[in-house]
């Protein structure tokens, strides 16, 4: 039996944003801001189709374009046609449309993922201004791409129950994009410039801190040496053989920021039924071996017996949304 129509979109949505990653994460790849940007507005419009479909009930002419033709008299029509494209195929709604059609609808764009998206339409669509783009646009680049990735994952699996955290490798600073030097001392054309200047107050935009979206993300690594025996040691992937990064206490608490009773006060304010009793801890407890969700500080590093204390990152708040009904 044939998937419905939505799902279909889902699947392409996920192929074309795991393609943009690919590319964005080949060191070598000479186009590869441009390219992303490109196929990550397909994979949103697709998803952000998907939505629409789901919600029309899978009735495809929820995203074709109908237009008016002019009469014998050279007015328009009251009655509408279906515009075609070239090939005489039905014209779909842009990224833009599929926007403004879900504004209507419950389900919005959340304010961070449409600046993310104006960025990036930005960058396609200043592509042809630049051959190679300079330290700074691509440092620009690779902070709305992770901002991008991470927005996709969290709709995609708000929406259709679909997560890609685990398949999806998000964009890191491990291709080492930065030059040496300051990157503010790269000579760019005025074209650039522009274009950056852009980014940047896209970016700068106010946004609600407690967010579960971002515009941009601003990644940074620091590799330091360290005979001190109590230096933290955190591995972010699973694999055994991957880059390992040190993370100072500062890190830690910056990336963890919500100790428990913290963590309470953001689940009260924001479900109508949430209450601290057996099932809220069944729920949280699984999550605190799960360093996406929370981090435990141990009296005695060494001793896993010792007293400790959990602090927890805000992505928790996307699990706690599947028990909870929000205020």
């Amino acid at each position: 039996m044939r998937p419905p129509a939505h799902l279909r979109f889902v699947e392409k949505a996920s192929a074309a944003i795991t393609a943009a990653v690919e590319v964005y994460n080949k060191p070598s790849f000479a186009y590869r801001e441009e390219t992303f940007a490109i196929l990550a507005l397909n994979a949103w419009e697709l998803l952000l189709k998907a939505k629409i479909l789901k919600d029309a009930g899978n009735d495809i002419r929820s995203l074709r374009v109908y237009e008016p033709r002019k009469s014998k008299s050279g007015k328009p029509t009251k009655k509408l046609y279906m515009k075609r494209n070239r090939t005489g195929n039905p014209h779909t709604i842009p990224l833009g449309a599929c926007i403004t059609t879900l504004e209507k609808a419950p389900a919005k764009v959340p304010i961070e993922v449409k600046a993310n998206l104006s960025a990036l339409t930005a960058i396609r669509d200043n592509s042809v201004h630049y051959m190679t783009a300079s330290p700074v646009l691509a440092k620009q680049a690779q902070e709305l791409a992770a901002a991008s990735i991470k927005n996709f994952v969290h709709l995609l699996k708000s929406w259709f129950s679909r997560d890609l955290s685990a398949a999806l490798h998000l964009v890191l600073p491990l291709s080492f994009i930065a030059a040496t030097g300051d990157a503010e001392s790269v000579v760019v054309s005025p074209d650039e410039s522009r274009l950056i200047r852009h980014l940047q107050c896209l970016a700068e935009a106010d946004i609600d801190a407690d967010s579960q979206f971002d515009i941009a993300i601003r990644v940074q690594v620091k590799f330091e040496k360290s005979s001190l025996a109590t230096s933290s040691k955190v591995q972010i992937s699973q694999d055994a053989a991957a880059v390992k990064v040190q993370l100072s206490e500062q890190d830690i608490r910056d990336k963890y920021p919500w100790d428990y009773r913290e963590l309470c006060r953001r689940l009260a304010l924001r479900y109508r039924n949430f209450k601290r009793d057996s099932r809220f801890h069944a729920i949280r407890k699984p999550m605190l071996s799960d360093e996406r969700f929370a981090k435990s500080r141990f009296l005695d590093p060494g001793n896993p017996k010792s007293q400790r204390k959990d602090f927890y990152n805000p992505n928790i708040l996307a699990e706690f949304d599947r028990h909870y009904v929000k205020a």
